[in-house]
């Protein structure tokens, strides 16, 4: 098409032509000429999102671009830039992503799907009700990330940094945490049930009415954690550091606190029956109406603790005397 245009464009050259006729030929010349301009504007290739044109770019640095619904399906974008970046509802699912940055991104919707985050920078990014199955984020950085509504069923966290970050609602059920930092995390209403966070930093973290039953919570760190009616019954609690914890109603059923260190912290109304307490500090703790039936607590400190309506019935004493009832 472009070739008989400008064919046509040469014709009133060479017509001799009245000069009514020459003004009617400049005329369709000119018309013409916009027509081609305009045809090869929009039959040429353009960079958008939607298109695949770029998924044949060398994307190294694409800092506060507006990439939404784009497609990054398997591709292979380890250090790019996408911090401040607009990422809702894009596709990078399968792709390799380690030590990309993705600081203050918006990823809300966004499928990440079985893709290599290791080493990742994903501090104060949007994550809500993203794709995040499968996802490898061995050491990523997620420092103040929102995670609300991620799916992240069956990935990897493994010396990964969480501090503040939000993950209320969360199904992490089965995960392997240890090593991971969670301190100051919101955690509440979380499901962790047999999740191993052994050695685990959750001080401060918000775990109101979590789920952790059977989790392995051994040797972690949960200094000044809200556990407000968290289920960690069979849970265990070995040598765990729960100084000034909030347990209000929490049920620990069965649990084992060996050697957990829990002064200061606030038992009011919970569950204790049967948990293994030896060797557990209580030391300043208030126990009211908590209840410890035929629990163990063999050498287990319980000076300055309130015990106004705790009940010991069944349960082995300090002493290693059963307390009848």
């Amino acid at each position: 098409m472009p070739y008989i245009v400008a064919r046509f464009l040469k014709l009133n050259s060479y017509w001799k032509a009245k000069p009514s006729q020459q003004r009617f030929f400049m005329l369709a010349r000119t018309s013409l000429r916009f027509i081609l301009v305009t045809f090869t504007f929009l039959a040429a290739p353009r960079l958008t999102a939607a298109q695949p044109l770029i998924n044949q770019l060398n994307i190294s640095d694409c800092q506060g671009c507006d990439l939404r619904g784009a497609n990054f399906r398997e591709r292979k974008l380890v250090n790019v830039s996408f911090r401040n970046a607009d990422l809702r509802g894009a596709d990078l699912s399968g792709s390799d992503l380690r030590g990309i940055d993705l600081m203050n991104a918006d990823l809300r919707s966004t499928n990440l799907s079985n893709t290599d985050l290791r080493g990742a920078n994903l501090a104060n990014a949007d994550l809500r009700s993203a794709e995040l199955r499968g996802a490898n984020l061995q050491g990523a950085n997620l420092t103040r990330a929102n995670l609300q509504g991620a799916n992240l069923l069956q990935i990897q966290l493994l010396q990964a940094t969480l501090v503040e970050a939000n993950l209320s609602g969360a199904d992490l059920r089965d995960l392997y945490l240890e090593k991971t930092v969670l301190r100051g995390a919101i955690l509440a209403a979380a499901n962790l049930e047999r999740a191993d966070l052994v050695g685990v930093d959750l001080g401060r973290c918000n775990l109101k009415g979590a789920n952790l039953m059977s989790a392995n919570l051994q040797s972690a760190n949960l200094k000044n954690a809200d556990l407000q009616g968290a289920n960690l019954s069979r849970t265990s609690l070995r040598e765990a550091q729960l100084t000034g914890a909030n347990l209000q109603g929490a049920n620990l059923e069965n649990a084992d606190l060996e050697e957990a260190g829990l002064e200061n912290a606030d038992l009011k109304g919970a569950n204790l029956t049967r948990a293994n307490l030896t060797r557990a500090s209580f030391f300043g703790a208030d126990l009211e109406g908590a209840r410890f039936n035929h629990a163990l607590l063999n050498d287990a400190d319980l000076k300055n603790a309130r015990l106004r309506g705790a009940d010991f019935c069944d349960a082995i004493m300090p002493d290693g005397k059963k307390r009848n009832c």
